[in-house]
């Protein structure tokens, strides 16, 4: 039987209006049973995963020049930065300061192992002053970089200053920096992801994104961050249980909710979910992210 116990919680609403937002056709029952297989595959497991990966993809990094490799929050985004060092591909890891610290033993652990056969991998903090230089100084020692388009931080960033997207059926305001960075760099941008056949993983390395020629740096921005989540949409669109950011998008400061007339809203539609403010109750509608105190 199904555990339904977290439908009136805050965490089951809001990933539920955001599911509603970018997913409206899926029915709101089918919500409860999604959260619950949301929440199964993000648990923690372990990074040296006993599952086999179908890693032929990766000859492509071997022989190719350096490039940035860009992962989104799937489930397996811990393991395959461990897959890639394993497989001898070398890597500078670009990464919100936070994230650092909250994985600091983790990561660590992992790059002093490879470094002691003789590979270079190095953190790169997104805020530090010289992170541009230092970006590349690896391209030009034959190192990608290896960056994450999403994530649980960053919600000091104003939304203005982000690049505004069509993502599944809304819009998503996301950071510049990897669109930036690779103009800058000149060097293009892959998507990574992996899917699960049976009990084998295949990683997923797309089409290369690339400034043209004759496409200004500003043009280039957009388009490659459109690109990046064209790709994420077409991986979760039909398994969206895979992308962790529903819980926390609310978060990313990267949606602007506009005001809706209280007339608009039915206000016996299926939309609403009852769930305590405190230690009140009211009703949330998760179709206008509207809260009205019983």
């Amino acid at each position: 039987m199904m555990n339904t116990d977290n439908i009136n919680s805050w965490p089951f609403a809001l990933f539920s209006a955001h599911i509603h937002r970018y997913l409206p056709l899926l029915p709101w029952q089918e919500h409860p049973a999604l959260y619950q297989r949301w929440k199964s595959h993000h648990e923690p497991r372990p990074v040296e995963s006993l599952l086999q990966w179908d890693i032929a993809s990766l000859e492509s990094l071997r022989a190719g020049t350096p490039r940035i490799l860009v992962l989104f929050h799937l489930g397996m985004h811990a393991q395959i930065p461990q897959l890639l060092a394993e497989q001898g591909i070398q890597f500078d890891l670009l990464l919100d300061r936070k994230v650092f610290v909250r994985y600091r033993t983790l990561l660590a652990d992992l790059l002093t192992a490879k470094a002691e056969q003789g590979d270079c991998y190095r953190f790169l903090m997104s805020d530090d002053p010289q992170v541009l230089l230092k970006a590349r100084s690896a391209i030009r020692a034959g190192r990608h970089l290896l960056v994450f388009a999403d994530g649980n931080s960053g919600t000091s960033d104003l939304i203005d200053r982000k690049a505004k997207i069509d993502f599944l059926a809304a819009d998503l305001y996301v950071r510049k920096g990897i669109g930036l960075l690779s103009a800058l760099l000149r060097t293009p941008i892959l998507p990574v992801s992996h899917q699960m056949d049976g009990d084998k993983l295949h990683l997923i390395i797309a089409a290369a994104i690339g400034q043209r020629p004759d496409e200004q740096r500003e043009h280039y921005v957009q388009r490659s961050m459109q690109q990046l989540y064209d790709f994420l949409g077409a991986e979760i669109c039909a398994e969206p249980w895979r992308w962790e950011c529903w819980g926390y998008l609310h978060a990313l400061n990267c949606y602007k909710i506009m005001p809706s007339a209280r007339d608009e809203m039915d206000q016996e539609g299926e939309e609403n979910i009852r769930v305590a403010l405190g230690e009140k109750y009211g009703v949330f509608n998760r179709k206008y992210f509207c809260y009205l105190l019983e």
